[in-house]
This record gives C-alpha cells, structure tokens and sequence, in this order.
C-alpha cells in the first residue's frame, strides 16, 4: 500500500496537470468505489473546476470550485492517470473517469478494487469521520504533540502494530515501520509499554528523517505500486532494512530475519534490534577445550535448567533431512552416530572451510529457532554455546559467560581429554568474541574448578 512519501509524490504528479481542468462528464465502472452518494457524485462535479489537490497522511483531497472536495485513498493498488487524448482514458482496470472539457481525462485504475472516493465540502471534509480520526502526521510531528504520543504508545501492542496505526501517527505503513524501528534499534515486536521516552523521541526523529528522504526520492516503487504511468521512485535503493530477509545488517553482520506482526511481513535485525521478551537466557562460550561443559554442568547441580548447543545440534543430525543435506554439503554419507564419519566429515571442514561454512549457514538458523523455543518456554535457562557469535544469537541472552583460558591450560585440557590439540584447534581457530559488548563477563579458568566456579557464579551475580 502506498504509504505517506508514495501519496505525496502521486498528488505532486497529477496536480499541476489537472489543476484548473473542468469536469464535463464523469464514467463511473465500479459502483463501490464511491463511498458518498453516488448520484449526487455523478451530479454535483459537472462543470466544476479543479483548483488544487491537498494531502494528508495517505489521503488525497481533490478541491473543486463550489466548495466541493473529493476524499480519495489509494489502498492497495490504486493509481491515476492522466491523457491528453480521453480515448485512451480507459483500460483493463479503470474504475473511474473523470473527462475535462478540454478533451483531456483523468482516470482511476484498481487493480484490486479497494480504493475509495467520498464526495463533501471545504465546511465538512476535516470532520468526516476518515479524516476526523487521525492522528498527527508522522513528518510533521511538533514538541506539543509529543505529551499525547507518549501516552498513546504506552500499550501493550507491538510497536509495529502501533506504527501503523493511523489514529497515532498518520502516514506510515509496512516499508517504513520497519525502516523507522531499524533505524531506532527497536525490535517491531517491543510491546509500547516497554519503550521508555527516549525511544519514541528516536522513532518520531527517524520517522522525520525517513519519511522526508523518501519525499525527496519519489517515494518507493515496491511490487506493483508505481506513482504514475512510467514514473518510478527511487527510494527503495536507499530502504535499509525493509525486503532485505537473509541479507546482512550493514551495522552487525547478522542476517536480517522476517516475521509476522498483525499479518503484515516485518524484516528485522534482531542484534541491533533485540527483543527485550527474548534476552533471558545465560549463555556459556569460550573456545574449544575451556571447560564450557564442565561449567554448564556446574549450573546444572546449582539448580538452573541447562541445554548444550551441541547436544542440540547432535540430534537435529539424527533426523534424516538434516542427515542428507549435511551429506550433500560434504560429498560423503554422513552419519553423526558413526565416530569414524564423524571425524572424518571434521577433516573435510578442516581443511575445505567453504564446507564448514556452508554446513554452519545450514545448521546455524535451524539451531537458532530451536532455541528460541527453548528461551520463550524456560526464565534465565543456561544455554552451552561454542558457537554463540558466529551464529549472531547474542540477542537470546541477558548475560554471556565468555570463558578466558590460557594457550597452555586449554591445551592441558585438550590432552586430559584425549583430544588431537593441533586439529582441534586449528577447527576452532575462528573463535572471537566482540569485546565492547556490555552483556559479557569474562570468568577465567585456573585449572582449579573451585575458583572457576565462583568467579562465574559472581559474574551472573548482577542479573
């Protein structure tokens, strides 16, 4: 649907070519797209001259001469067109004409039949109850309003939800909800009543900013909105977030994901956008051989429920379709069961890391909604992650333990394990984590369980 920048672009194209144009007869195709009187509709324009067309929000106001105003939306797939020549006024879609004395025409095409026309006058227009009941345009937003906005947001809807709510700020729809929240670092998911001042300051500033560069650009030309026959906008090369499911957030480098609020499709990073309803987990990482195991174990008899992202990932490989594709990424018959294939498919991502990237691109989102389930049904679980930052699931947590070791401690625990330290190491070489990151508490491991278990237990002692 054609949002505000979309309608604002639509009434600067038709405007200064009907303008000064009088109606000499209209056709009307399809009856319900007049929600006023339609006989008084038909009647009342002849010989009325156009003078200006107005917007507000995703409405447009035809003015004509006798104090007439025609209310007109859009919807879906709305759009008008202008000819010189009124033969050529109608085609396939039209369900309106409006022919000018000077053998030009104005028509209306729908595709999808959910536009509307409503016909009343310059006294009345402001009060029909279409327009009487929206709220303040989201361009256009003043310090005064800000008091009323804050109290109209304090609900316990997702922002999104309340976004396009046009009785609350008037002219956002699906792009730029989503552009508006990326840019605010809110999750679309964020109950109103969760987001403090600060936050609805920044989502009416990034509305401002967004809403006035996609003026500036035509708006955006998405799936079958075009403002007018052969005119394209431009902004949709500069849409950050909206579309881009699967692409890689310019700010983190997670892949933007895609959900459903209200019905209507909503991209997101949920990194820079963090659920607040999701960070509750504790998480455990550090690199191979730094006792991740051996602490999980230790919260574990302190009473916490615990999960082990590689018991997780264990048995998603038991189940045949992750069997098969993992046997196809790697050219062999892949069968986690089977230590002797097992260790062999971990040599084929030793030395080939384009498979072992291919085989966590795989496994790294169908581990990722596996615990969010585990996260929305469990409060503070404890959660064993190797691969916790390259699989970007920091947002799940509140807390995460990163386990700092030694080169010559992590190599002991390797052999007291009968592990390959060479191999092992160079299959774990890639570990990091992002130091400026607030949520992570470094324990350090001693080699003495005693003092690696209290430095964790004060580590998570703050949440």
């Amino acid at each position: 649907m054609p949002e505000l920048p979309e309608v604002e672009t639509v009434k600067n194209i038709i405007n200064p070519l009907i303008k000064g144009k009088t109606i000499d007869y209209i056709d009307i195709f399809y009856d319900r797209l007049i929600q006023s009187n339609l006989n008084e509709f038909k009647e009342k324009l002849i010989n009325q001259t156009i003078t200006e067309v107005t917007r507000y929000g995703k409405f447009l106001f035809i003015h004509l001469t006798s104090s007439y105003v025609i209310i007109t939306h859009l919807r879906m797939e709305g759009k008008f067109r202008f000819n010189i020549d009124k033969s050529l006024a109608r085609i396939k879609h039209t369900s309106l004409i409006f022919y000018f004395k000077d053998g030009s025409a104005l028509s209306f095409d729908d595709t999808r039949k959910f536009g509307l026309m409503y016909l009343t006058d310059e006294n009345n227009y402001k009060n029909v109850p279409m327009i009487k009941k929206l709220g303040v345009e989201a361009n256009k937003v003043n310090i005064s309003d800000m008091p009323s906005l804050y109290k109209k947001f304090n609900r316990k809807k997702p922002i999104k939800e309340l976004l396009l709510d046009q009785t609350i700020l008037c002219g956002i729809g699906n792009i730029y909800a989503d552009e508006i929240c990326y840019l605010s670092n809110i999750n679309p998911f964020t109950p109103g009543n969760l987001l403090n001042t600060k936050n609805i300051d920044d989502i009416v500033k990034n509305a401002k900013i967004t809403l006035e560069k996609a003026i500036q650009a035509g708006g955006s030309t998405i799936h079958s909105f075009h403002p007018s026959e052969g005119v394209d906008g431009k902004f949709q090369e500069e849409l950050l977030c909206y579309g881009r499911v699967n692409q890689i957030c310019p700010k983190c480098g997670t892949k933007f994901h895609k959900e459903f609020i209200g019905g209507r499709g909503t991209t997101f990073c949920p990194n820079c956008q963090v659920n607040p309803l999701l960070e509750k987990a504790i998480g455990i990482t550090g690199p191979i051989g730094s006792g991740k195991s051996t602490l999980l174990n230790h919260f574990k008899e302190e009473g916490y429920i615990v999960y082990s992202c590689d018991e997780l990932i264990h048995n998603l490989y038991k189940e045949e379709i992750h069997r098969r594709n993992i046997s196809r990424i790697l050219s062999i018959n892949f069968d986690i069961e089977n230590k002797e294939i097992t260790k062999k498919a971990r040599q084929i991502m030793i030395f080939d890391t384009s498979k072992k990237e291919a085989v966590e691109n795989y496994i790294y989102p169908i581990l990722e909604k596996e615990l969010i389930k585990i996260v929305k049904e469990n409060d503070s679980p404890v959660i064993e992650a190797p691969t916790l930052f390259k699989a970007h699931i920091e947002y799940l947590f509140k807390v995460i333990l990163v386990i700092d070791i030694s080169q010559l401690q992590q190599e002991k625990n390797l052999l007291n394990r009968k592990d390959d330290v060479a191999s092992s190491k160079k299959f774990n070489h890639d570990f990091y984590y992002p130091k400026d990151l607030t949520k992570i508490r470094l324990v350090k491991a001693t080699g003495e369980f005693e003092s690696f278990f209290k430095n964790a237990d004060e580590a998570i002692k703050s949440i």
